[in-house]
């Protein structure tokens, strides 16, 4: 079966050519700025932090070096020595952050200008970084590193916001980190940039007060789902399949089996699927089971055996479930894998019209453009 006329070839090939130039350049993009990440960092992020503190009256000035153990480690006037200190809320009302070069910043960022604003958080606000883990009671040194990644967000300076959210253990800090890792992550996906989303994902902590973030991740694993990337979202179903609450532990796990099938550990696939129950009809959960069991016939070419499982799920399925579109993108194939391009286009059509957020929309699209007209008038006859 053509896909495509030949007709259009030149302008496949021209198109491809541009593609490829594109991502050459973007390529060369992120290089260049990967390395003026690493190049701030080199200048700005060891540098001490000069910290005022307030005792009986008395205000003495300590170079701030690192924290470790629970402790600020902070050198003394004149270089004679170094103390740590406990930090605790005594700590933190006594301790001064004067950060008067970032006074402008507000105004710059109201005005969008945000190349005049990360010039002056970068030298400013580098050097608070190594100290993300103090807690979040202490705003003075949490509240700009806030305001440079979400600069940095702002600004689409992807690249050096994800350098900086690695120098970041998210694990031991406040929850906040996690959402700006969350977001680039969305972002990263909305671009097309699979490979990045996913390294982002699995930075991304989902244990104790940080189980806010197994829903943004769940979300996240869709969209890298309808771009194939299986083997990006295989780590992050096992990261929470033991994470979740009990009531979405049996759904995941059948996400994990289906993922593992299309990216071809088969018989880890099936050592899972044994261990699932198959849900009663009128379980929400069946729909899902039986997308999965028809993945497993789609993938062998048994397309007749997985558009009958495929459609008596569908069936059972209500419109607002998040597998919906993907399941139905699979029943379009199947047609026109099984030569009924005209019943593809319309399964296809539905997937646009009724799910045009959804990542399996842009594939339907595409699906739908590559058929060409003589096939539907062929079929239609």
């Amino acid at each position: 079966m053509r896909l495509f006329q030949a007709s259009n070839q030149p302008s496949i090939l021209k198109r491809f050519l541009q593609m490829k130039s594109l991502s050459v350049c973007i390529s060369m993009l992120c290089v260049v700025q990967i390395a003026q990440a690493n190049a701030y960092w080199d200048e700005f992020g060891e540098l001490p932090v000069s910290i005022q503190q307030v005792s009986n009256g008395n205000v003495q000035v300590l170079e701030f070096q690192r924290f470790e153990d629970s402790m600020l480690v902070a050198e003394l006037p004149g270089g004679v020595g170094v103390i740590s200190l406990p930090v605790n809320e005594n700590l933190v009302r006594n301790l001064r952050l004067e950060l008067k070069s970032l006074s402008k910043v507000p105004s710059l960022l109201d005005s969008e200008n945000y190349t005049g604003a990360l010039e002056l958080l970068r030298p400013a606000v580098y050097p608070l970084i190594k100290f993300h883990p103090v807690p979040a009671s202490f705003v003075q040194i949490h509240t700009p590193v806030y305001s440079l990644l979400e600069t940095l967000y702002l600004a689409e300076e992807y690249e050096e916001l994800e350098f900086l959210l690695g120098k970041i253990k998210l694990d031991q800090t406040t929850p906040r980190y996690s959402m700006f890792a969350l977001t680039l992550m969305n972002a990263r996906i909305q671009r097309g940039e699979y490979v990045e989303a996913a390294n982002l994902a699995k930075m991304i902590p989902v244990e104790g007060k940080y189980s806010s973030n197994i829903k943004p991740l769940i979300d996240a694993s869709d969209g890298l789902r309808a771009a194939g990337m299986y083997e990006a979202v295989i780590p992050i179903y096992r990261s929470i399949e033991n994470t979740v609450p009990d009531g979405l532990k049996e759904s995941i796990r059948m996400w994990l089996a289906y993922s593992l099938a299309l990216n071809g550990q088969v018989n880890e696939s099936a050592e899972l699927f044994e261990r699932i129950s198959e849900p009663a009809p009128k379980d929400r959960l069946f729909s899902l089971y039986k997308l999965l069991q028809g993945s497993s016939y789609y993938r062998e070419n048994n397309y007749s055996e997985a558009l009958d499982l495929l459609t008596r799920g569908f069936v059972r399925a209500q419109a607002s479930y998040s597998w919906v579109p993907e399941m139905l993108f699979l029943i379009g194939d199947c047609y026109l894998k099984s030569s009924d391009p005209v019943a593809a286009r319309n399964v296809w059509t539905e997937v646009v019209t009724l799910y045009p957020q959804s990542p399996w929309a842009s594939r339907a699209e595409a699906m739908i453009e590559s058929i060409s007209p003589n096939e539907i008038s062929s079929n239609e006859q």
